[in-house]
């Protein structure tokens, strides 16, 4: 699929980008967008909008289910338009699918939140470790094997 035009899926941001890039003088087709520029730009796009603290926040609580009702969005500290503007956004980008009257996360959701957001908060919380284990990789006084045995759980 390299090579073949396309452009579904795209934000018009996006797009502009990407026609952008192939106006660049790297030898490109000045009109080609390959597969790979759109899963580039998508993942970008989402982590565009996850980077937002209210969309990160309604993402968060939709993994339990956020509940679609009119006085949900003061529920969790949001005005109106904050809330609709994100949680469309976040439904736009195939985070987020109604069912009923439940926001709930989608297939892509799910593994966002789980494979990536609940692993990046775990790190996160473990960086104090990670720094050791930087310092004593820079060090020439113990070994990889060494540092593993003492971390085991690091990389």
């Amino acid at each position: 699929m390299q090579g073949e035009k396309v452009n579904k899926g795209v934000s018009k941001e996006g797009a502009n980008i990407l026609e952008s890039n192939a106006h660049s003088s790297h030898g490109m087709d000045r009109h080609a967008t390959t597969k790979n520029d759109i899963d580039i730009q998508k993942t970008m796009d989402l982590l565009s909008l996850l980077s937002k603290l209210h969309a990160l926040r309604i993402f968060t609580l939709a993994k339990d289910g956020i509940k679609s009702h009119i006085g949900t969005h003061s529920e969790i500290g949001l005005t109106k338009k904050q809330y609709y503007l994100r949680l469309n956004q976040l439904v736009k980008a195939g985070l987020l699918v109604k069912y009923d009257d439940t926001y709930n996360h989608t297939t892509l959701g799910k593994i966002i939140y789980h494979d990536y957001l609940l692993r990046l908060e775990k790190d996160i919380s473990n960086s104090k470790q990670m720094e050791m284990v930087d310092v004593l990789n820079q060090s020439s006084k113990f070994s990889k094997d060494e540092i593993k045995e003492i971390f085991p759980n690091m990389r």
